[in-house]
């Protein structure tokens, strides 16, 4: 995100943990007949079979049949190429329509299936390290949930939840994320953070309605579209302190204020191409190694796009489940040109994918870009493509600046279209400097209300 709009987040009552552990035992799943189906057809077309439970087999009469899958909610599924959980393997964390994009049409021989939290718990597993402070997990023998407090090079050292009270302590399924998937607040008040700052106010130090941060940008070395795979990322100036203070201002943010930080990634000129999974791997291994260099990040922001540079949106999902993967409860969210049908087909894939938790239209830095009537009717537009739980609007706001909003009139845009919207995931500005100069009007102005 620059200003450039072509570029394209303790205590429970051991009772009522005990209460949790028991809805959401394994023994629950066969309950849902129906927790995943599988259609002959992309778009959920043609014939259909469900199920409550995986299978190593799925039949002969559905082997490498399916092309399209609903979930139900509160649960995940791994496809498999073979039988018995053999060959390639996709997860699903939402619905999809069509599997061919994903390269599992007509694939699927066996599945499994996981019931998870409504609160984005997964279940905790012997031997794995666990890296993101709020991760929260469910011990699988008592059934009760526990949450990542604090974490060291090694992350949590494999600790057992229930011995180590430095690393896991007690909670409920809510985990300090109110119940919502992937993370995220209730509602997104996002800011970006610009590295090229030569004096930002410290991280810690932001107004409080910001419970998002984007720390941008990291950048493809070797310059777009990327040599290798791998990104960097460097810390503003230090002019009061943001520099020194960095590592421990962001983990005192996640920890300690319940702020989410993202790192974003590309920007205006630095769009990315993913030909082959050794340079999507290179990308998964460098963000990783950018979020253990600052201590642990929420998620990832998508700004590798450009409008001159067409997504290559198989790799980036996999990259995003990836990094879900390997980080539970990890963020993903992008950008995207608001009239862009580039932008379109690349987030509503990654939705169908469960690849993505939302995407941001950038209303600001273009002609008629910041004209309200065009604001309310766009996101109008992205609501049914996307849903309103997936839609986050990106605000501009600097006033006498052309193709920027008013204050007033960021105001009376968020009114309109949360009130034809009433699930409408947030809003972000950009960017926080601009904001601070500005005498806050988005943190101050329109945060409130989107909160």
């Amino acid at each position: 995100m620059s200003s450039s709009i072509t570029h394209s987040w303790r205590r429970a009552g051991w009772a009522a943990l005990l209460a949790l552990g028991a809805a959401f035992a394994p023994a629950a799943q066969a309950a849902d007949a129906d927790a995943v189906c599988f259609y002959e057809h992309v778009n959920y077309q043609g014939a259909s079979t469900c199920s409550g439970t995986g299978s190593s087999w799925i039949g002969s009469a559905w082997n490498d049949r399916a092309s399209s899958v609903k979930l139900r909610s509160g649960y995940q599924v791994e496809l498999f190429e073979h039988s018995n959980y053999g060959g390639r393997s996709l997860k699903l964390a939402a619905d999809n329509a069509n599997l061919v994009p994903l390269g599992f049409n007509d694939f699927v021989s066996s599945y499994k299936l996981t019931q998870t939290a409504s609160c984005g718990a997964v279940d905790w597993v012997e031997g794995t390290v666990y890296r993101t402070v709020g991760t929260v997990v469910r011990y699988v023998p008592n059934g009760n949930y526990y949450k990542l407090v604090n974490v060291t090079a090694n992350g949590s050292d494999a600790t057992n939840p229930t011995i180590s009270t430095w690393y896991w302590q007690p909670t409920n399924c809510d985990g300090g994320n109110n119940g919502n998937p992937g993370g995220l607040p209730a509602k997104v008040a996002g800011g970006y953070y610009p590295d090229w700052k030569p004096s930002p106010l410290r991280i810690r130090d932001l107004p409080a309605n910001y419970n998002l941060v984007y720390l941008f940008a990291a950048r493809p070395v070797g310059g777009s579209p990327g040599t290798t795979g791998a990104v960097t990322w460097s810390a503003p100036g230090d002019g009061r302190g943001a520099a020194t203070n960095l590592k421990a201002d962001i983990q005192y943010a996640r920890t300690t204020q319940g702020r989410k930080i993202i790192l974003s990634v590309g920007g205006a000129g630095n769009g990315m191409s993913f030909p082959n999974r050794a340079k999507s791997q290179t990308f998964v291994n460098s963000v990783v190694g950018i979020a253990n260099q600052l201590g642990g990040l929420d998620g990832m922001d998508w700004n590798t796009f450009e409008g001159s540079q067409a997504p290559d949106t198989n790799e980036m999902i996999w990259i995003s489940l990836e990094l879900k993967r390997q980080f539970p409860g990890f963020v993903i969210s992008a950008p995207p040109a608001p009239w862009n049908s580039v932008d379109k087909v690349f987030c509503k894939s990654m939705v169908d994918a469960g690849a993505i938790d939302y995407c941001a239209p950038q209303y600001y830095d273009g002609p008629n870009l910041a004209d309200p009537a065009y604001v309310v009717n766009s996101i109008k537009e992205w609501v049914g493509l996307l849903g309103a739980e997936h839609v986050v609007v990106g605000f501009g706001i600097n006033a006498g600046v052309t193709n920027y909003m008013t204050r007033q009139q960021a105001i009376d845009t968020w009114n309109q279209v949360k009130a034809n919207h009433p699930t409408i995931r947030g809003a972000f500005d950009w960017e926080i400097g601009t904001d601070e100069t500005q005498g806050w009007p988005f943190a101050n102005g329109v945060a409130p209300l989107v909160k």
